[in-house]
């Protein structure tokens, strides 16, 4: 940026400070060498101590050989090996940190250092010698990473509200960023709800170089070999694809493990936590910490099932009960921990936020599992929508007409309906299902809708159920799940860990024939086979719950008064450039009847708008 060192320091510190509960251990801001005599290159980090808790591991870190500085958030999972690698008797280790090994592997390969981290991340190199700065982000985009750019200035940080706390970032609505939240209920990548912020896409580095008296930037998709292949792995058959799956997921379950602070492993008892505590028993000799969030109210909690996995495998149990009251307690705070308006995440704040003030700073999530295991209606939904290929287009288009009266109703009706008149290809499947409101739904709400972007993920797999998990981990994963859970984690200063969002895994699961994933009982048969020998096949086959809460019944009883404050002020959703007739119509037709609105459609305007509130955003 452009200015005094002073200026752009103060810049910085206020940037580093709204981003303090991403870092309580540590801080520092430091100006880097750069030869522009008119630009100034300035560094702030804020450090969670997880590996190397010593004053080695501080950041913004300097390479003593080559100047170049790095400030990096995430977790190198293949650190050692790495370190290893990298090894030069001329030069002795400093810190025991994966930030060095980052730092030194960028000096050794440059950009092609990002295709050898096995893990997560986002950082930032000033490169000394080029005079550049580089970006980079993990293949699934776990870790977030935002920028903001004009002719001469470039800011970016791990959180929206740091780019907005340095007061040089205007706070208006992105008309795209607004769409893709109404479409969606989450901003798709590389668009973000505030005008002129964007998300670097995972598995891209980007150099930023100043020339010309501006900024200019080149952007680079390092991990395409990793989502642009339709090639099978080396296996004979199923069974044999069982039995290295097992082994892939337990070497990346052990790499997962590696801290210097106490970790623990959310278990849910569901399905894909339960099979995580399994093979952690498997390649660790240390007695496991799992935490279950438990509630008095029965529908909300699978605690017995917890109980059952922790007694099986002698885990360190512990769990944390949470009323009903406790829940709506905490959902202003969690309300204003949102980084980015979403439907989801409040669940994460509410678990996360426990299972820190139990004591963990880093947690295992089984977060992935549904995407790569086949657990979503999406995959069935897709598999139906391929044997319809099978009929007459004429026998379709009657079938069709004939039902046309029966579309309207409840939401899962209207989207029966859009999905047997789209071509019903894996990306209307994964669109519709994904879909919040309906495309006229949206121009209802919207007084000028932006150009509608055709955000194409597709890498060509002819495999339906691969092509709908690529769908899924690329949209929904990337741009709700993984970006909720680092939000609303880091929003108490827990790190959260995804043993099954891990590269292996990912390239083994999209190399194998996707009826694999279906061929079986219950749900994700492929799982099950895998860890069958741990975990009893009925245990296993049980229906899929999840931790959900009672959003409905809450918004109808005790939120309905705050909900109704705020759609009755029509000058904030004006200010949004929304009708207020629309959004208050949503509102009334789900009090009126909430199964044919669903409560995401008028929580997610509650959410929006209480956001763009809270952060002073208009359009």
């Amino acid at each position: 940026m452009k200015g005094t060192r002073e200026q752009s320091v103060e810049i910085v510190a206020r940037g580093v400070s709204a981003l303090a509960h991403r870092g309580p251990d540590d801080k520092d801001i430091v100006e880097v060498d750069s030869s522009h005599d008119n630009v100034k290159v300035v560094f702030g980090h804020r450090r969670l101590s997880i590996i190397d808790l010593s004053e080695g591991g501080h950041q913004p870190m300097r390479d003593r050989e080559t100047g170049n500085w790095i400030t990096y958030n995430g977790e190198v999972y293949s650190y050692l090996s790495l370190r290893k690698e990298l090894e030069d008797e001329r030069r002795r280790w400093v810190s025991h940190s994966d930030t060095e090994v980052v730092l030194r592997a960028f000096a050794k390969w440059g950009v092609d250092c990002f295709e050898k981290l096995r893990g997560m991340y986002a950082l930032a190199v000033w490169d000394v010698r080029k005079q550049e700065l580089v970006l980079a982000r993990d293949p699934f985009g776990i870790k977030p990473l935002y920028y903001y750019r004009t002719e001469n200035l470039f800011l970016f940080a791990s959180e929206i509200r740091a780019l907005l706390a340095s007061g040089l970032v205007p706070r208006r609505l992105s008309p795209e960023g607004l769409a893709s939240f109404l479409d969606f209920g989450s901003v798709e990548a590389p668009a973000t709800i505030l005008e002129g912020v964007r998300s670097l896409l995972p598995g891209h580095s980007m150099t930023v170089r100043f020339s010309g008296n501006s900024f200019q930037t080149e952007e680079k998709f390092f991990a395409e070999k990793l989502w642009a292949t339709d090639e099978r792995v080396a296996v004979k058959n199923r069974d044999e694809a069982v039995v290295q799956l097992r082994e892939i997921l337990e070497e990346s379950v052990r790499l997962h493990l590696v801290s210097d602070v106490p970790l623990g492993l959310f278990l849910s008892g569901g399905m894909d936590s339960s099979a995580l505590v399994a093979l952690m028993s498997r390649v660790s000799t240390e007695r496991p910490k799992t935490f279950s969030v438990v509630f008095a109210e029965g529908k909300f909690t699978e605690a017995a099932h917890a109980r059952y996995v922790a007694e099986k495998f002698e885990t360190d149990h512990q769990e944390i009960p949470l009323s009903e009251d406790d829940l709506l307690g905490l959902l202003p705070s969690a309300l204003s921990a949102i980084d980015q308006p979403t439907i989801d995440g409040i669940n994460t704040y509410v678990v996360s936020k426990a299972v820190k003030e139990s004591g963990a700073t880093v947690a295992l999530s089984g977060l992935g599992g549904d995407e790569l295991f086949a657990g979503y209606s999406t995959f069935r939904r897709a598999l139906r929508m391929k044997r319809l290929e099978r009929f007459p287009p004429r026998l379709r288009r009657t079938a069709l007409a004939l039902g046309k009266p029966f579309a309207n109703g409840s939401v899962q009706k209207k989207k029966l309906w859009q999905l047997l008149t789209s071509e019903g290809s894996a990306r209307d499947v994964y669109k519709i299902s994904r879909q919040l409101f309906a495309p006229d739904e949206r121009l209802a709400l919207l007084v000028e809708d932006a150009d509608e972007v055709e955000r194409e993920n597709s890498n060509g797999l002819h495999d339906i159920v691969n092509a709908v998990s690529l769908y899924e981990l690329r949209g929904y994963m990337a741009n709700t799940l993984l970006r909720d859970t680092d939000a609303m984690s880091m929003a108490h200063s827990l790190e959260v860990r995804v043993p099954f969002v891990d590269a292996e895994v990912v390239r083994f699961m999209l190399g194998l024939p996707g009826a694999w994933k279906m061929r079986g009982d219950g749900p994700k048969p492929l799982l099950q086979d895998v860890i069958k020998d741990l975990l009893p096949t009925e245990f296993m086959r049980r229906p899929k719950m999840g931790f959900t809460l009672p959003f409905e019944s809450w918004m109808q009883s005790r939120l309905r008064d705050q909900i109704n404050q705020k759609f009755a002020d029509e000058g904030g959703f004006i200010k949004l450039g929304i009708r207020p007739e629309a959004a208050q119509k949503v509102w009334a037709r789900f009090l009126l009847n909430p199964r044919s609105v669903g409560w995401s459609r008028p929580w997610s305007l509650f959410v929006l708008a209480n956001w763009c509130e809270l952060h002073q955003i208009e359009l």
